[in-house]
């Protein structure tokens, strides 16, 4: 018997500006559930939603440090996931994930199961994010666990035992040079996962909201690829093409 495909779709921030975004990536992850894939999606996007929150009340976002702007746009990110979602008659399935929670087995044990679980069901959406408001301690283990959603992407992956992976963002893929400054950019097909990465010609940029950058993703990807996963960087639009193999985005393969 052939193991089910699961695959973990990870969205950018800058993508998530557009708010078109969200329904377009729901209904494409609605289109995998449908066809008997199981999907998990891991989304960025709470920093610039408490942003744009803070400054409808009223508020300074620049006062307020990034986790504490994560922590007040939770909200709002999950309305709109859930406002997507239930267009194709899904609910959202909300999992707040700290370095603490996948440092101990038990903890560890129980978000794999339930992860597989929802990400099978028909009717639930596992939505994924890392929980922003935590210790100083916890802060300090971050950067050996987690420290920003790519990372926090890759090892739910390797947790659920994902198939495949994907990681969306505006520009749809890795680029030669960055093209918002280099007329010459072409986006390249494949990156060669085996190859450690550098950074160089293959940085297409960082997120001006987020925290991870073309680098970030490009690690992440490779290290799935490495585990035997299909991994790629694609743009809003491309989930199902990338997942049925067609060319579209970057591939990232060994």
């Amino acid at each position: 018997m052939s193991t089910p495909r699961t695959v973990v779709i990870k969205v950018g921030t800058d993508v998530l500006k557009d708010l078109f975004a969200f329904s377009l990536i729901a209904r494409q992850i609605a289109e995998l559930k449908r066809t008997g894939v199981g999907a998990i999606l891991v989304s960025s996007g709470g920093v610039i939603a408490g942003s744009d929150y803070l400054t409808f009340i009223g508020g300074d976002p620049y006062a307020y440090q990034k986790r504490v702007l994560a922590s007040i746009g939770a909200r709002s990110l999950l309305n709109r996931w859930g406002e997507a979602f239930a267009l194709d008659r899904l609910a959202v399935a909300q999992f707040y994930i700290t370095y603490g929670n996948l440092r101990f087995r038990g903890e560890r044990e129980s978000i794999r199961s339930a992860l597989r679980k929802l990400a099978f069901d028909t009717l639930v959406v596992p939505l994924v994010n890392e929980n922003d408001i935590v210790s100083g301690v916890e802060i300090s283990k971050m950067a050996q666990g987690l420290g920003d959603n790519d990372r926090l992407a890759r090892i739910i992956a390797n947790l659920v035992r994902a198939t495949g992976i994907a990681f969306v963002t505006v520009r749809g893929g890795v680029y030669t040079a960055n093209p918002d400054s280099d007329a010459s950019a072409t986006l390249l097909p494949y990156i060669d996962a085996s190859r450690q990465f550098r950074g160089g010609r293959h940085n297409a940029g960082t997120s001006r909201n987020g925290v991870g950058g073309m680098g970030s993703k490009v690690r992440q990807a490779s290290i799935c690829a490495r585990k035997g996963m299909e991994a790629g960087i694609i743009g809003p639009s491309d989930i199902i093409q990338f997942f049925d193999g067609r060319g579209v985005g970057t591939k990232v393969a060994v």
